[in-house]
């Protein structure tokens, strides 16, 4: 019996899906074959040539976390541009043939400062981080927001080649928490 988890197919397109054995694309069982490649730590004119890279290895999907830390420094201001230009990432993914895994956090750990989260973030919010506190949640929401505005047209429902996201890394705590984020 499959799950339905939302709009699975691009217009006109194959439909990702899952039931209880496997992740299915199209109808049939599909194993994707994911690698890394956090676009924020690479020179951007690197991005081609190193997703090439990992396509003639046998990869079919990248994985990327974006960053909080590497992209809202200073509350309020988002930058997307150069090596954090997300929206340019995913397009040259997709341009390769590669589909995407977007790891949007908000928490995202991947050895970087805080987990990702800003300095600002962890200042003002401290242990109610990553908890369901209303104002933490708010400023998830913008950033999320931020997030969704780069990649627009690049879901799956869309024509794109982002098949899934995942929210937080490495969580422990209630999971309501997730089911909030």
């Amino acid at each position: 019996e499959p799950f339905h988890l939302g709009t699975a197919s691009q217009p006109g397109g194959p439909e990702v899906g899952v039931d209880s054995v496997s992740l299915r694309l199209d109808g049939a069982r599909w194993m994707p074959v994911m690698g890394e490649l956090h676009y924020t730590r690479v020179p951007a004119d690197r991005w081609r040539e190193e997703l090439l890279k990992m396509k003639a290895g046998g990869i079919d999907c990248v994985a990327s976390y974006v960053f909080w830390i590497h992209h809202e420094e200073v509350d309020g201001a988002h930058v997307w541009t150069g090596e954090r230009d997300l929206r340019r990432f995913v397009a040259t993914a997709a341009s390769v043939g590669l589909r995407a895994v977007v790891r949007l956090g908000p928490w995202c750990h991947g050895e970087v400062r805080n987990g990702g989260l800003p300095d600002w973030v962890v200042e003002r919010f401290g242990e109610r981080a990553r908890t369901d506190d209303p104002a933490y949640l708010e400023a998830v929401r913008r950033h999320f927001a931020a997030i969704f505005a780069q990649l627009d047209g690049l879901l799956w429902k869309q024509g794109g080649p982002i098949v899934a996201f995942q929210i937080e890394n490495e969580y422990f705590g209630p999971a309501e928490h997730l089911l909030t984020i």
